[in-house]
């Protein structure tokens, strides 16, 4: 078996996969670093000198570095032990694009120089970050794939703080998937939109009363409030609403940019525009951030 498959199952068997992790004795593994490697030759090697030529000092500095190396074990196992990790609930994003991946942490206590990377093809580099006492949210670069729903694959969470002579690590798999919209390009999609009047009419504002209005139109708290005769001036309220498809000539995939790419420039700006789903079904206009990530995600998960 090549050494990069039998490294990939051990990885896979070391790895957990849950919502939630807490760190502690069971899911941390620790070795020396290779810093910590020729620390420890170095010390056995002034052993023996002191030993064969009779001499104290090289002994006893050999049993200092030997302590050093032994409190930097506990030192850099406790660095990662108890932290907790959560995964969050995740926005959708944009095929080829980096994007990032939400997680919170819990910390009792300062955790110096935690190196974070996924370890995924063409995975972004490591994050190296300092975690204060509390509860954090962290947003770690992801590079999304094609289109669809996607799971994040194997974190690895290490560090050789405070000394640099052990490196201890942890493997997660975070469960939460991230819905992967299609990439943007400018172009054509299908236009549908129709005019709708209200059932009433609306109230504009006030005008000066004319005596051949009539009373209904005259506005009885302005006059017991001492405003004078007024009327209410009315006017109908119509509004057109505009929905948005693919654009049946062209491949799915190049119709699909084409409509998030509207998507994203029209409820940006405000404009409340609907998406006709490929089942035949509906997304009812809007312009909010809601709307707009419940589009994103009828993108990702249009059928191929």
């Amino acid at each position: 078996m090549p050494f990069a498959e039998w490294w990939q199952g051990l990885q896979r068997k070391l790895s957990r996969r849950s919502a939630a992790l807490q760190l502690n004795h069971r899911n941390l593994y620790i070795l020396p670093s290779r810093f910590g490697g020729l620390w420890l030759l170095t010390a056995g090697v002034l052993y023996l000198l002191g030993i064969n030529s009779r001499s104290n000092g090289p002994v006893l500095l050999a049993f200092v570095m030997g302590a050093v190396l032994l409190l930097s074990l506990f030192l850099t196992h406790l660095n990662l032990q108890g932290l907790s990790l959560q995964a969050l609930p995740q926005r959708p994003c944009l095929a080829g694009e980096p994007t990032t991946y939400c997680l919170e942490t819990h910390s009792r206590c300062h955790r110096p120089s935690l190196k974070w990377r996924w370890l995924q093809a063409d995975a972004p580099p490591q994050q190296c970050l300092h975690l204060a006492p509390g509860h954090h949210r962290l947003n770690l670069i992801w590079q999304a794939p094609g289109r669809g729903q996607h799971l994040p694959g194997r974190l690895l969470l290490h560090t050789t703080a405070p000394l640099g002579l052990f490196r201890c690590w942890c493997y997660w798999e975070p469960p939460t998937p991230i819905w992967v919209a299609p990439a943007r390009r400018p172009g054509p999609v299908v236009e549908l939109s129709h005019n709708r009047t209200s059932g009433g009419d609306l109230l504009e504002g006030l005008r000066p009363w004319r005596q051949e209005e009539g009373w209904l139109r005259l506005d009885w708290k302005a006059q017991a409030r001492g405003r004078g005769w007024l009327a209410k001036n009315f006017e109908s309220e119509t509004s057109s609403e505009l929905w948005l498809a693919p654009a049946p000539q062209l491949p799915l995939e190049t119709a699909l940019e084409h409509l998030c790419d509207r998507l994203l420039r029209d409820i940006t700006a405000g404009r409340a525009v609907g998406l006709v789903l490929a089942d035949g079904s509906s997304l009812n206009p809007s312009s909010d951030r809601d709307h707009l990530e419940r589009c994103l995600k009828a993108l990702a998960e249009w059928p191929a």
